[in-house]
């Protein structure tokens, strides 16, 4: 259990540093999303929700085509762009009715999360400010999602997330 603690800080701590880097322009922060999403998937799928993993996996990715778009200076919406964010909202909606059929709201706030998520990555890889406003509404569906799931401490960066967050969009 001790080691699961310190997995989930790590994780925890890389994420909310990721916000902070992003916040001030700085390309480090991709970097740091990318480990964190990959600390935060090993996370999970050790507190046994392997049916999150591949979403923060996906994220893990996300964050990486978003370092990419950064580093390349690419602006506009690409084609590339428009079928992740409609392959997004099909698995969404997919998972939202299989879930609501099932009476189980966790995943369906999961869901909107990962929509979020990927919106937020998309348009700040292309230093686009709306991505600021996805990003706070994932972190706040996370910070209730893993309160829920008892990850205390990756709930506790959450809020600090969003604080980093409020910060960046009213400065």
């Amino acid at each position: 259990m001790r080691k699961l603690r310190y997995l989930e800080a790590a994780a925890a701590v890389t994420l909310m540093l990721s916000k902070y880097f992003l916040a001030i322009s700085s390309v480090f922060g991709w970097w740091l999303s990318i480990a964190g999403y990959i600390l935060t998937a090993i996370f999970n799928a050790k507190i046994k929700l392997k049916i999150v993993v591949p979403v923060i996996t996906s994220l893990a990715i996300l964050s990486a085509y978003g370092l990419y778009k950064w580093t390349y200076g690419i602006h506009g919406l690409q084609i590339i762009d428009f079928i992740i964010i409609g392959l997004s909202g099909l698995f969404a909606l997919v998972l939202i009715i299989t879930e609501a059929r099932n009476k189980k709201p966790f995943w369906v706030l999961q869901t909107i999360t990962t929509i979020t998520f990927s919106f937020a990555f998309i348009t700040l890889g292309m230093k686009m400010d709306i991505g600021w406003y996805a990003l706070l509404l994932g972190h706040i569906n996370n910070t209730y999602l893993y309160y829920k799931k008892g990850a205390y401490i990756i709930g506790v960066m959450q809020i600090i997330s969003i604080i980093i967050v409020l910060v960046k969009i009213y400065n």
